[in-house]
């Protein structure tokens, strides 16, 4: 009979596994959809600009910072009496909070996006950080066989905030709204609470007497202090990771904020974490030998920004590379310098989670706030390679106040790193010179004014958003994708489009105010006072204009409701965030909002050109929605004299509830009806609640 006792111990050790791991995974992969989702809702109130994704990024970190603050304060007492009862009541305390709402305020949009998001997600977010250091602390007080070892349990928390990131885009967002998506989370926050509860049920309490085999830290002992060297080497090497995932995150989102664009450089950055504190992590040789190809590869990255070729796929593949290399040798080190004393468990997580606030905080708010026009994406990574060099220095300096060899490897990396920063720093510094007039970064985005071949150009991240003609014959005349040839062009100088009052969505440097005729208003919504200034100062079109003109600033949903129904003639849709049209102005609540304050007779026109996605299927399916006929420009062909005078090829997407003005437009201009095919017809229409950009992808 004694035989058969190992069995039954067996299993409950392999249930007490199970439970740690699925406990962990499902905190984290809350924690982590959580983020998307918020964020997600916070988009339409500020323009869906890129900096939103890099302020939720601050809060995440710097709630982590305090998770992991809680975790290390009760790293030991948890294991006593039943303090873990308590951390039970403060997991179910998060509850006060649901349903989460989300509040406005009159603030700089950082200050009130960090205040929205601490009172609507704070505790909550803040009991799902201490999962993983919790989890692994009562781990040790179990009996299983690995319990002196639970490091593997933080791999187990990336893969689920992985799975969360990759789940996201691909299966939630299409399959569900926000609100359908919110109350499964609710949901799994509930089993995330039951597996708590069954998780406290295996912890051990503390002998009475003494340590035994089954308790290996007393509670008698004193915790002891980590060295100082060991916390400036977590505090650095993780806040270079941090700030090389906000670098490449700049770069890749200049085009487009969206979640599909946000989990990439993120998924990279977890999935090093995973490799690395898996329970076989890569070796320090082979860590150091990935540090040199890593150079070789990031100097390649640096030409291609420099050649301003962010959104290029070679550009994207190089970017990923840099932040996958550069990471993995950073997590690797912090795998490597860990403390082995399991009670400095919660010291090491909490300054590896301060250094990834001080990371993020660098790239995110310090650099744009600080350097203004001089924040450019090419510069985070000049900033980024010195936190690596920092952080390759003070794990040389550890090692050595240990009595440890350093890698033979180490001056080469550092040598290599440093002409790396000198080289990005000075290639910059040329370019801000080469043909420059003037840059800005705001909330919003990164704008630049330059001249080249006779032109101004005024740029929003990679794309640029208007040009003119520097001859003093030539200036007041539209150009770029408002060209007189172009379909909006064509429709604007038409005198058989009535027109009295326009509105226009979005001012660049106010091209289309250039076809305003003398006794018309018109009206231009614009989120960013930024790009007026640099429109009125750099540029002519506003002020040559023959009609009155406001620039009414905010966003132009909230704006426009203060308008006259039915006051408009003409309402053209052009905002642009980069490359990227935001997605609240392209929903059915949108452009209900849009034809209700559109004469009878009006006219909408949207532009959709770009080089990411194909709008035209998402609005043809909205008009069919909405009951209006929709219609799209025909391709525009210029020659190659035409492209090198400043004018573009553009795609106009018109609606008009008039038959008479459909007509004028098939018969007249450059406009074709277009038709709804039953695939698109069983298309979701996209809501304000409900977007699917895997439909929008270009292809």
């Amino acid at each position: 009979m004694t035989t058969d006792l190992p069995a039954p111990k067996s299993s409950t050790h392999a249930l007490t596994g199970t439970l740690f791991h699925l406990w962990v995974f499902l905190g984290s992969f809350l924690l982590f959809q959580v983020e998307l989702i918020l964020a997600r809702l916070l988009l339409p109130s500020y323009g869906s600009s890129a900096a939103i994704w890099t302020t939720c990024l601050v809060f995440y970190q710097a709630v982590l910072v305090l998770g992991y603050f809680y975790s290390s304060r009760v790293a030991v007492a948890a294991h006593q009496g039943r303090y873990r009862w308590a951390h039970l009541g403060f997991v179910l305390l998060a509850v006060v909070v649901f349903p989460f709402r989300m509040h406005l305020f009159e603030l700089h949009p950082v200050a009130a996006i960090l205040l929205t998001l601490t009172l609507s997600l704070g505790l909550p977010f803040l009991a799902l950080s201490t999962t993983s250091v919790v989890a692994q602390g009562w781990f040790t007080r179990t009996e299983h066989p690995s319990r002196g070892d639970p490091f593997f349990l933080y791999g187990t928390s990336n893969a689920g905030a992985l799975t969360a990131l990759l789940t996201f885009p691909f299966l939630v967002e299409p399959a569900l709204d926000l609100q359908e998506q919110l109350g499964v989370w609710y949901a799994g926050y509930g089993a995330f609470v039951v597996f708590a509860l069954l998780c406290i049920q295996r912890v051990r309490p503390a002998l009475a007497g003494g340590s035994t085999t089954s308790e290996p830290v007393a509670r008698t002992e004193p915790v002891p202090r980590a060295p100082r060297a060991s916390r400036i080497t977590w505090l650095l090497l993780s806040a270079s990771a941090n700030a090389l995932l906000l670098a490449v995150t700049n770069v890749l989102t200049l085009d487009a904020s969206i979640p599909l664009l946000w989990i990439l450089p993120l998924s990279l950055y977890l999935l090093t974490l995973i490799v690395c504190f898996s329970k076989r992590p890569p070796t320090p040789t082979g860590l150091n030998r990935l540090a040199l190809g890593s150079l070789a590869v990031a100097m390649g990255a640096a030409l291609f920004a420099l050649a301003r070729a962010q959104t290029s796929l070679p550009s994207l593949v190089l970017h990923s590379a840099v932040l996958w290399v550069g990471c993995l040798l950073m997590h690797g080190n912090l795998v490597w310098c860990r403390p082995s004393d399991p009670r400095l468990l919660g010291a090491f997580y909490l300054h590896v989670s301060l250094g990834g606030l001080l990371g993020t905080l660098l790239l995110a708010l310090v650099v744009p706030l600080t350097l203004g026009s001089l924040a450019l994406p090419y510069l985070d990574h000049g900033l980024t390679g010195l936190l690596l060099l920092g952080g390759l220095a003070a794990r040389d300096l550890m090692r050595r106040s240990q009595g440890l060899p350093v890698p033979k490897l180490a001056p080469y990396v550092s040598s290599g790193a440093a002409l790396f920063v000198v080289a990005v720093l000075v290639l910059s510094g040329w370019m801000l010179a080469r043909g420059r007039i003037e840059g800005s970064r705001t909330f919003y985005g990164l704008y630049t004014v330059k001249d080249a071949e006779g032109l101004r150009l005024f740029q929003h991240g990679s794309t640029v958003h208007g040009v003119e003609n520097l001859h003093p014959d030539a200036r007041g005349e539209p150009l770029s994708y408002y060209h007189r040839g172009s379909a909006v062009g064509r429709v604007l100088a038409s005198e058989r489009i009535a027109r009295e009052r326009v509105a226009v969505v979005g001012l660049g440097i106010g091209s289309l105010a250039a076809y305003g005729r003398p006794g018309e208003r018109w009206d231009f919504y614009e989120l960013d006072p930024e790009v007026e200034r640099l429109a009125r100062q750099h540029f002519s079109m506003l002020g040559s204009s023959q009609a009155e003109l406001r620039v009414l600033a905010g966003d132009a949903r909230l704006r426009m409701e203060e308008a006259e129904d039915g006051g408009y003639d003409v309402i053209v849709l052009d905002a642009f965030s980069s490359d990227f049209v935001p997605t609240h102005l392209l929903t059915r609540e949108a452009l209900s909002l849009y034809l209700r304050k559109l004469a009878p007779e009006g006219l909408l026109l949207f532009h959709v050109s770009s080089r990411l996605f194909d709008l035209v299927p998402v609005l043809t399916r909205l008009s069919t929605e909405l009951r209006v006929q929709g219609l799209v420009n025909q391709t525009e062909r210029l020659t190659a004299e035409e492209l090198a005078s400043g004018r573009s090829p553009s795609v106009w997407f018109a609606m008009s509830a008039s038959s008479d003005v459909v007509a004028r437009l098939t018969q007249e201009l450059p406009f074709q009806p277009v038709d709804t095919p039953p695939a698109l017809k069983a298309r979701r229409v996209w809501t304000d609640s409900y977007v699917n950009l895997l439909h929008a992808l270009a292809p």
